[in-house]
């Protein structure tokens, strides 16, 4: 996390009339999505810390791929974020976040670079920043409940999640399924807001499915964003919630998001559900799109 001393919370908001009881659910506001096509420039080797990948790599015998390295569009996390940022256009200090959190499906293959500490340098304010990674496709759903928690429990009420899908490695990652693998360079920004107060967030949740706790899904009729590892869960909805999108593999992090921000509006909640498969791992999230503005 990226700030100069820690935060104090203040007293909680809102009065003796809160009704505790009833969890509150984050409204997505506006959002944006990035997917450049073809190469990025062309390959240098003099620029390239070639020497580097091939020794960071020998020890666990791993060949550094120059070929494919050099075929790859090689955009890093921070450009692909920095472009999902300029298509999200320019944030008012009424809603500019108070918190920025980063989900990863793939590391990147620049080590010097800090998406969260470089992100948080183009946004108005003083947001607190960090990042998730090593959940796959699960990634943004921790993001999202890790960061909207933290950010309830100082008080705020507005947030960035961040989402990427940087494809270019210069080795084969290990342990890499077929439903996992990054197959493009995509990035998600999303502006996330809710009623301050001191209810819960709710409609966040993951698990191993048939478990009996997640899914939990909304009362009322609902709308499913089903990921692309959903399908291999085996978890029924209920007759008052339906499929509106399924995604395809390929972009584990952002997939998802990007068919959110294509739905638009929707007059009910709008539950996104992934499940991967390797950590045997449910999760699903729930939001209010009604105020939906895409960029």
């Amino acid at each position: 996390m990226f700030r100069a001393s820690a935060p104090v919370r203040p007293p909680a908001p809102g009065g003796p009339d809160d009704d505790v009881a009833v969890p509150a659910l984050p409204r997505l506001v506006r959002g944006a999505a990035y997917a450049p096509d073809g190469t990025g420039a062309p390959y240098d080797p003099a620029s390239t810390p070639e020497d580097y990948y091939r020794e960071l790599a020998e020890p666990y015998g791993v060949p550094f791929d120059r070929e494919g390295f050099a075929a790859s569009p090689r955009r890093t996390s921070v450009e692909l974020a920095y472009g999902a940022l300029d298509a999200l256009g320019p944030i008012a200090d009424g809603e500019a976040p108070q918190m920025v959190v980063i989900a990863y499906a793939a590391p990147d293959f620049e080590h010097t670079e800090l998406v969260a500490s470089c992100v948080r340098r183009r946004l108005p304010g003083d947001p607190l920043a960090f990042a998730v990674s090593d959940q796959g496709a699960l990634a943004p759903y921790t993001a999202l409940r890790a960061g909207v928690e933290y950010a309830r429990r100082c008080g705020w009420t507005r947030l960035l999640l961040l989402a990427v899908d940087q494809g270019s490695q210069p080795f084969a990652l290990p342990g890499s399924s077929e439903g996992a693998a990054v197959r493009g360079d995509a990035a998600v920004a999303l502006l996330v807001d809710w009623d301050g107060g001191r209810r819960p967030l709710g409609g966040q949740a993951q698990g191993r499915p048939g478990a009996g706790s997640p899914p939990v899904w909304p009362d009322e009729p609902f709308g499913v964003v089903a990921g692309a590892g959903f399908s291999e869960a085996g978890v029924e909805l209920p007759a008052h919630g339906q499929v509106l999108t399924t995604v395809e593999g390929g972009l584990p992090a952002t997939g998802s998001w990007s068919a959110l921000l294509g739905l638009g509006p929707q007059d009910g909640p709008v539950v996104l559900a992934d499940y991967d498969r390797e950590r045997d791992f449910l999760a699903h999230c729930t939001l209010i799109t009604r105020e939906l503005r895409r960029s």
